[in-house]
């Protein structure tokens, strides 16, 4: 059209609430006037730059209810099911204590408790959303999913490493000062980075890939389930709701041991003064203690029940908050759509 001829940009919208942004390139005919388009720019000389221009060529930018929906639902799924947290931070250094009973260690004191260390994410967890849900939106159209998980991952640790390790460290400190045992660690404030970093990237990685990858192949396949049994298909907005919640279980399955890892590494006092050797060996003692059950000969008799009790704690929590924030941001996005 003569619109894009001109070189400007145009909006289309689509139905992810999002806006895309279109672009197409100035051309002119010839002086010879022979029709043969010339462009401003030189045409790109590898493949790989002709991929890169094609898929940059069209740029999606969130929707201000994405940018709501990471501004304030995210904050308040972090605070809400700070409980949660804590107790799995206590379930990495106590491998004999039940769920319930780790769900009561976390709230002993008072029911306040529970949610110790909760205001030292909430400011963090803002721009953390903000990357979790608008950002990746953005990266995705640029760099395609998985470059686009991956760049997520990375600067959502930068973002809260600092405060999930303090959250994690007050939860710890609180129990220890209650038992008199003197095992308190030093709260790692204003620490960007430190020790556990990469598997805090690691475990975000894999969590976040459950809302993100998986829930639209665990849909369908629950929608083959239901219609295999012959039961009413669900609302739609339930539909998506039910693809996320089962694809953060998987995700959370995957992602249980690397988050009580790096639990493990920011509640234990001497792990910052052991070499990298001594932390990978340490890190492999703690997996193989944790979760591998030995008979009195030292044998392999298999997995260990607190495997279980970590994985259950560990879906519980981020079904909760992944599946809880992607249907604020559906909300969000139907609630602006029909008052717009």
């Amino acid at each position: 059209s003569s619109h894009l001829a001109s070189g400007d940009g145009h909006q289309v919208r689509n139905g992810f609430g999002v806006y895309r942004l279109i672009f197409s390139c100035v051309t002119m005919r010839d002086p010879d006037c022979r029709g043969i388009p010339v462009f401003n720019s030189p045409p790109p000389r590898s493949r790989c730059v002709r991929r890169l221009r094609l898929r940059t060529g069209s740029v999606v930018f969130p929707e201000t209810p994405l940018l709501l929906a990471g501004a304030f639902g995210g904050p308040f799924c972090i605070f809400l099911f700070t409980p949660l947290r804590n107790a799995l931070t206590l379930a990495s250094q106590d491998s004999t204590s039940s769920v319930l009973q780790l769900y009561a260690a976390a709230f002993k004191g008072g029911f306040h408790n529970g949610w110790t260390g909760g205001f030292v994410t909430l400011l963090p967890s803002c721009p953390q959303f903000l990357v979790m849900g608008p950002f990746f939106h953005l990266a995705r159209t640029l760099v395609g999913v998985q470059l686009a998980l991956l760049a997520t991952a990375v600067l959502e640790t930068l973002i809260s490493f600092s405060s999930q390790t303090v959250n994690a460290q007050m939860a710890f400190n609180q129990i220890q000062v209650q038992l008199d045992s003197g095992l308190e660690v030093h709260l790692a404030r204003h620490m960007v980075l430190g020790p556990g970093a990469g598997v805090h990237i690691v475990r975000n990685l894999v969590a976040l890939s459950g809302i993100r990858i998986l829930s639209e192949p665990c849909l369908a396949g629950l929608l083959v389930l239901i219609g295999y049994v012959g039961l009413p298909a669900p609302a739609l907005p339930w539909q998506k709701f039910l693809g996320d919640f089962v694809a953060s279980i998987g995700a959370a399955i995957c992602s249980a041991p690397l988050n009580q890892l790096y639990n493990f590494a920011v509640t234990t006092a001497d792990y910052a003064t052991w070499s990298t050797s001594e932390r990978v060996t340490r890190c492999l003692d703690f997996l193989r203690c944790q979760y591998l059950s030995f008979g009195a000969a030292g044998e392999f008799r298999g997995l260990s029940p607190t495997l279980f009790r970590d994985l259950f704690m560990r879906c519980l929590y981020v079904s909760a908050l992944y599946a809880s924030f992607a249907a604020i941001e559906r909300m969000s996005v139907r609630v602006w759509n029909k008052n717009v």
